[in-house]
């Protein structure tokens, strides 16, 4: 394993801020990247396999984390001689410690997303300089895979997420063996974003939702490493025999069905996540803060499984509170139907 600092910045009343990433690979020969005299190898001997990020955003302690058993268990691989000779594998765990120290979701100085400057500029503002630090390192993998967060404060079912657009056609989401594989059609927001500019910059980029996302969730995160162990094996980066998961659902982002709260209060979530309901199912139910009143109850308009749930403790008129699978997609927005489903939802 080679440890090294991608990059460092200046902090102000605190030491500075290292950004630090884990290289493993062995050559055909048997020596080892970060390895000791005769045994070390150079990272330019390798090929760029795969590349994981975590923690663009200080808040994602579970993605961080998620990176942190990726690094164990990548050692062990590696010590074990299961990665296939001249891959070079890397993983970068918290690309914003400062935030995350501060815990702070958004950077520490002036609540910009560094998610949201990619590629970067490094003469531009602090998160630019960021971002550009960290793109000219990860840029020119042939696998690009991000553990990102979602917008709203709750709960996903683990999932993969593919964008539509630039780059190479990028089709092998369901060699995680997740339940869902979701296409997600770009905004201009998006083409700021790693996953964007990954593609743009023709890499293989994925990025994977875990359950939490301040919160470690060891479950969770076992579910996301085994994923990744499976697609590295699928992708012929590691020679290690790897249970093969679910048969992925792969459908258009589009195809979720959102549940939105009618009015604001405190919400008392009822359904949880991957529980099959039918339509008129109470999910939710929004009590008036003063008075402990039931003000609505959510319910599901199909039939399905719970893909989102809000864990908010207050609620506004029109929050997203849930997000459902249907149980029927229609033939236009459905790539590839897994076994995820029960018939009977």
């Amino acid at each position: 394993m080679l440890e090294e600092s991608l990059f460092s910045l200046a902090m102000p009343y605190r030491q500075d801020m290292e950004v630090r990433s884990f290289s493993f690979g062995v050559t055909p020969d048997g020596r080892v990247l970060g390895g000791e005299g005769d045994a070390a190898a150079r990272p330019e001997e390798f090929e760029n396999a795969i590349c994981f990020v975590a923690g663009i955003r200080g808040n994602e302690v579970q993605q961080t984390y998620i990176c942190a058993r990726l690094v164990h268990k990548l050692r062990r691989l590696e010590a074990e001689g299961s990665i296939v000779p001249g891959q070079r594998i890397m993983v970068v765990p918290c690309v914003n410690p400062a935030s995350m120290n501060n815990r702070k979701r958004f950077w520490v100085g002036d609540n910009t997303d560094v998610n949201r400057m990619m590629p970067g500029y490094n003469l531009g503002e602090t998160t630019q300089r960021i971002a550009a630090a960290l793109f000219e390192r990860v840029q020119g993998f042939r696998y690009g895979v991000h553990f990102s967060s979602y917008y709203l404060e709750g709960d996903f079912m683990e999932h993969v997420r593919v964008m539509n657009g630039p780059g190479i056609q990028t089709d092998n989401g369901a060699d995680f063996g997740l339940a869902y594989v979701l296409n997600h059609v770009p905004g201009s927001f998006d083409t700021t974003t790693l996953h964007y500019n990954w593609r743009l910059w023709d890499t293989e980029a994925y990025t994977l939702y875990t359950k939490e996302t301040d919160l470690v969730d060891e479950n969770s995160a076992a579910t996301i490493v085994r994923a990744c162990l499976r697609f590295l094996d699928a992708r012929g980066i590691i020679d290690r025999p790897c249970h093969g998961g679910m048969r992925s659902t792969t459908f258009a982002e589009r195809g979720l069905v959102p549940v939105q709260v009618n009015c604001g209060g405190v919400f008392k979530r009822v359904a949880e996540l991957g529980d099959i309901v039918r339509s008129g199912h109470v999910l939710a139910q929004v009590i008036d803060p003063l008075r402990g009143d039931v003000l609505e109850e959510v319910k599901a308009p199909h039939g399905g499984v719970v893909f989102f749930a809000c864990r908010a403790p207050l609620v506004n008129e029109q929050t997203l509170a849930f997000q459902i699978v249907p149980r029927s997609i229609s033939g236009d927005l459905l790539g590839e139907r897994g076994n995820f489903l029960d018939p009977e939802a």
